[in-house]
């Protein structure tokens, strides 16, 4: 019966049906006015100070709107539609700069950047500007929190721009993230010092009428610009990626930060270029969407200098490579096609893709912003950043939307004077005004949506489960794993390959109902047929969680037929406390010998890499086998070596218990464990498997169950 024990261990499979939950209330608005922020030059480059709303064209989704509200914001003060002036509150009314840096490891490239935003902040920019420093570098590093103080500000610019070590600028924003928190007086809410404590406590002090005196509207202001640079820290906390997806993750969490304060933000992104690769599209549109519903301008500065022609040399070399191919295709009167002549699209496609100021243009000019770059003196193009921080106009209207469907929204300005260049945003998504404070991608929106309604639904089939990992005092760490058989998606087809789309949910409550955990995933590739055809996607979270009984409620969208599964479970994470055990996992494949291994990955086995499965279904065709994957945790408190039994049981009934050869422990007290058996000589039926794992005088027990037919 080792065979059994192979069995996949989904604990979590068929989960018995659960109450429905009550309908959840919800909160409706009448009221959902975009506000856009206008940059009017003429011909040449001069700025247009004397707009009147009647000049104004503004179209949302096609539809004409009417202008509700419309002024110039210039230096210190707003000046109405008829002329008149009235200052700005230089506590409410601010401006927001952010210079957020890539790290350069080109000297030229580090001097430049230092020198273009030395050059930007040396000048006096009125009252109600503010300015701080960061770098994306494995991390969101603040490196100065938002400020005045031209001196601190040119500090923060040399430490950027030096090519300092990231564990060195690590150590500096941690020291600067303890500032931030000592701005707030230490002010938390319900008593716990937690960042996201510390944003609530100083989002209501920033919002209360400010008291009487300038010392105590400062004090305010202080607090709410503190809290605006915990909110992006936090934000980035849960950003793990590499390259340009760190980036793109890193700039979104610049972006929530910033979505509390009114007032016109900016961020100047100081980079080398941004290759964007197509699975990531999808998160760079949100990126902008969301800077736009948020009213934040990007300005890409491209820190190589003067460079058009060879920045170019790549993809006009790969656009040759695919002319050359397809005029063989056209003109061959014989043979069979060429691997050239078969990916000539896609070469079309990456030849685009290779210019990496495309990516950082479209960023700029989406979200009222420009490009600078392809020059070794920024000065005039940052004399014109200065002009838009210091003068634009504002308006706002109401698009009437019906169906917040996290759709995009498609925004145009207009102007019947001729020869007018309008910088505006190009649109944004249509979330509730409920969904953007809560900080919510638009992919979000449906699948939360499907889980609040608390029906299940297999129009998209997968398995979800969580798989029980090292118990600790702090709390059990828990995978929670999410399958999908790609053939379950519908796929979009090119030449050579087959890309799907699909985004995904999973909330974890507690007994009360309430969500402890929220984990959401938005995922695009490309697949061979084969791939596409036998192939599942796995996506796998590591939580932590206390001692209870938890559900999963999990919901998988497919992008392309937008249609929504749900599927909900139950589990119970268990006391920590003398020996421990996970969850039997069934393994669907094993790397041996990987690379770049995580030491703290809880699935790998002798150096390799095991891909868990959720499959409770065993074929038993020709040298098909049982895989099963558990470790046990060792108690270093209890001297006895731990010991495994594994048992087999049918309708209840024991048919087989064998005792497992273990061996010694990793450093981390890990004993991983593989059992591969062939299943052929199993009896098809449903059979649970059973690990009861000793030490001392302690027990810790895992069940599966799996069916062989």
């Amino acid at each position: 019966m080792k065979l059994l024990i192979s069995a996949l261990l989904l604990l979590l499979a068929a989960p018995p049906a659960l109450p429905q939950p009550a309908q959840p209330a919800t909160v409706k608005t009448n009221v959902d006015e975009v506000l856009l922020d206008l940059v009017v030059r003429d011909k040449k480059g001069k700025p247009i100070t004397d707009l009147k709303p009647d000049e104004l064209t503004v179209t949302d989704n096609g539809a004409k709107q009417s202008i509700l509200s419309f002024r110039l914001v210039q230096g210190s003060e707003a000046i109405s539609a008829t002329g008149a002036s009235m200052p700005l509150d230089p506590l409410r009314q601010i401006r927001l700069v952010t210079l957020a840096f890539e790290p350069f490891a080109a000297p030229d490239q580090r001097k430049l950047a230092r020198s273009a935003a030395l050059d930007l902040v040396k000048g006096d920019q009125g009252v109600n500007v503010f300015y701080s420093v960061v770098v994306i570098d494995t991390r969101l590093l603040v490196l100065q929190q938002f400020t005045k103080d031209h001196d601190a500000l040119a500090k923060a610019i040399e430490r950027a721009t030096q090519g300092v070590s990231a564990p060195k600028l690590t150590s500096e924003s941690d020291a600067i993230l303890a500032e931030l928190k000592r701005d707030l007086n230490g002010q938390t809410v319900n008593g716990a010092d937690q960042d996201v404590n510390l944003l609530t406590a100083a989002v209501e002090t920033a919002t209360q009428a400010l008291p009487a005196g300038g010392s105590a509207g400062a004090a305010a202001l202080q607090a709410a610009l503190a809290s605006v640079m915990l909110d992006m820290l936090r934000m980035d906390q849960a950003a793990m990626s590499v390259g340009t997806r760190l980036s793109v993750s890193a700039l979104k969490s610049l972006v929530d930060g910033l979505r509390p304060m009114p007032g016109r933000k900016s961020v100047m992104y100081f980079t080398s270029g941004m290759l964007l690769t197509p699975e990531l599209d999808s998160m760079f549109r949100n990126l902008m969407a969301t800077a736009n519903r948020n009213n934040v301008t990007f300005y890409s500065v491209d820190c190589r200098g003067v460079m058009t022609s060879s920045q170019n040399a790549s993809a006009m070399r790969q656009l040759n490579r695919g002319a050359a191919a397809s005029d063989t295709t056209t003109t061959r009167t014989s043979g069979g096609a060429t691997k050239d002549e078969i990916l000539a699209s896609d070469t079309y496609e990456t030849a685009g893709r290779n210019n990496l100021d495309l990516a950082l243009r479209d960023l700029a000019e989406s979200t009222g912003g420009f490009l600078i770059g392809d020059s070794n003196d920024l000065r005039q193009p940052l004399r014109r950043v200065n002009e838009e921080i210091s003068a634009y106009y504002e308006l706002s209207y109401n698009p009437g939307i019906q169906n917040f469907d996290a759709s995009f929204r498609k925004v145009a300005v207009a102007s019947s004077r001729k020869d007018l260049v309008i910088h505006s945003r190009n649109g944004y998504f249509a979330l509730p005004p409920e969904a953007r404070a809560a900080g919510l991608a638009p992919y979000e929106l449906p699948l939360l949506s499907a889980l609040s309604g608390g029906k299940l639904s297999e129009d998209v089939k997968f398995h979800a489960g969580a798989v029980l990992l090292q118990p600790k005092k702090s709390g059990t760490g828990v995978a929670i794993l999410v399958e999908i058989p790609l053939h379950e998606l519908q796929a979009r087809n090119t030449l050579t390959s087959t890309e799907v789309h699909c985004s995904l949910a999973a909330l974890i409550k507690d007994p009360k109902g309430e969500v402890v955990e929220k984990i959401t995933r938005d995922r695009s590739f490309g697949l061979s047929q084969d791939q596409y055809k036998m192939g599942n996607f796995l996506d796998k979270a590591t939580v932590e969680l206390a001692p209870g009984k938890y559900v999963l409620e999990t919901a998988v969208q497919d992008q392309e037929s937008r249609k929504i599964g749900v599927e909900r479970s139950e589990f119970t994470v268990p006391g920590a406390g003398g020996v421990g055990i996970s969850s039997l996992t069934p393994m669907r494949s094993y790397t041996p010998n990987a690379k770049d291994l995580d030491p703290a990955e809880p699935f790998q086995f002798q150096g390799g890499s095991v891909t868990p499965t959720l499959d409770d279904v065993v074929k038993k065709v020709p040298n098909s086998a049982l895989r099963l994957f558990f470790t046990v945790y060792t108690d270093p408190a209890i001297a006895a070596k731990p010991t495994v039994d594994v048992e087999f049981l049918l309708n209840g009934k024991s048919l087989t218990k064998v005792p497992m050869q273990l061996p010694p422990a990793d450093t981390q007290g890990r004993i991983p464990y593989l059992m591969t058996i062939p299943a052929e000589a199993i009896p098809n039926g449903t059979y649970e498997v059973r690990a009861t794992a000793k030490q001392g005088n302690t027990t810790a027990v895992s069940s599966t169950s799996i069916r062989f037919e």
